[in-house]
């Protein structure tokens, strides 16, 4: 991912840094913008970005590379960049146009690698088990020594093994950063179109809730999300007011075996929440979770605080990938007693996820929707 977002970086600087000229007026928008030599230039630093990070950080990619650094490389990167622009349009070069294009490169990795570090989740630290003494005289040769790790590849859905820096980091059952980046993109451009679709009859439901149950219209639940982090989850508002403080006391009447809280016939839906829940359309705010990050269009579905205090440690490899608005479990079986066989279908979800299989559940949960087998 982090490739991804320096090469976007060094692609958008350019234009970017012409349109904050135009905006102050020092420049006509046609004098670059519309410029050939600019657009290539732009194309070239794709390229020419990433290549200058990876000059000055021996590990690229590494979220560990300081502003030091990160400093070195954007002045390299004005030198390339201006003697680019000179060759191609010497009446195109202009300093004030290469400094707030290196300016914008430099903040914008800055960010960007300190949002990676914030979200990434806490390791733990080990150090590397002690080599047999033939593998350590077979480094002092200059022999190559690899490292099996194939019983971890065996014990996990889906590991992710990223040396940065000096470190070898171990992800269990995570996607990869470019499968994370696609997936992403995918959420974002199908919670839009949803989203659009959806805006008529996200307005018939919540002027029929204020008729019928009155404010507020929507329910905001903490919950838990990617790597075990809280945030709150958006539904239309289906229960009478005050719902949740009862949760607790109705723990014991879960109809679901294992740390999840289920009630068939729960006394506390609402009679528009019943028709609200038999088609999902309380769930349609979580389209603004999905464009907020906090959750995905298709995953496992997000735990409460309440149950994550039940889990066993194993159980939180369903945490490892963002939370769904809808997911494998919910199209296969809606309603399931056995939280064990949830927790199958989304270790098999996030073994087996590709762009595919998300069209595929979105597509089938469409269906389910349509067909009412809603609970």
């Amino acid at each position: 991912m982090l490739v991804a977002i320096d090469a976007a970086m060094g692609g958008v600087a350019l234009p970017l840094a012409a349109l904050i000229r135009y905006l102050a007026g020092n420049i006509t928008i046609e004098a670059e913008l519309g410029n050939a030599s600019l657009w290539i230039c732009a194309l070239a630093s794709v390229v020419l970005w990433s290549a200058t990070l990876r000059v000055v950080d021996s590990g690229y990619p590494s979220t560990q590379l300081n502003g030091k650094g990160i400093a070195v490389a954007a002045a390299l990167w004005t030198l390339a960049a201006s003697g680019t622009l000179y060759l191609l349009d010497k009446e195109l070069a202009s300093r004030l146009l290469i400094l707030i294009a290196a300016a914008l490169v430099l903040c914008g990795s800055l960010l960007a690698r300190q949002k990676i570090r914030q979200g990434a989740p806490a390791a733990r630290s080990e150090s590397l088990p002690q080599l047999s003494v033939s593998a350590e005289s077979a480094l002092v040769r200059g022999e190559p020594v690899s490292i099996d790790l194939s019983r971890i590849s065996h014990a996990l859905a889906r590991p992710t093994i990223v040396f940065d820096s000096g470190q070898l980091w171990i992800y269990p059952s995570v996607l990869s950063p470019s499968e994370r980046l696609i997936k992403r993109g995918l959420d974002l451009f199908l919670a839009v179109i949803i989203l659009a679709l959806a805006a008529i009859p996200m307005a018939i439901i919540a002027i029929a809730i204020l008729l019928f149950n009155g404010s507020p219209l929507i329910y905001r639940d903490e919950r838990v999300g990617l790597f075990g982090r809280r945030f709150s989850m958006h539904k239309f508002r289906s229960m009478r007011v005050g719902a949740h403080e009862e949760r607790e006391k109705l723990w014991a009447k879960s109809e679901t075996i294992g740390p999840a809280f289920k009630i068939a016939n729960d006394a506390r839906v609402t009679r528009i929440g019943k028709i609200l829940r038999r088609f999902s359309l309380d769930e349609l705010p979580q389209l603004f979770d999905v464009l907020r990050g906090e959750m995905s269009l298709v995953g496992p579905r997000p735990a409460g605080v309440d149950e994550l205090e039940r889990y066993e440690d194993r159980h939180r490899l369903r945490l490892t990938v963002r939370p769904g608005v809808t997911g494998l479990w919910q199209v296969r079986r809606r309603v399931d007693a056995n939280f064990e066989q949830r927790m199958s279908d989304d270790l098999e979800y996030i073994r087996r996820w590709s762009v595919l299989l998300d069209l595929q559940i979105v597509a089938r949960s469409v269906a389910v929707i349509l067909s009412g087998r809603g609970v």
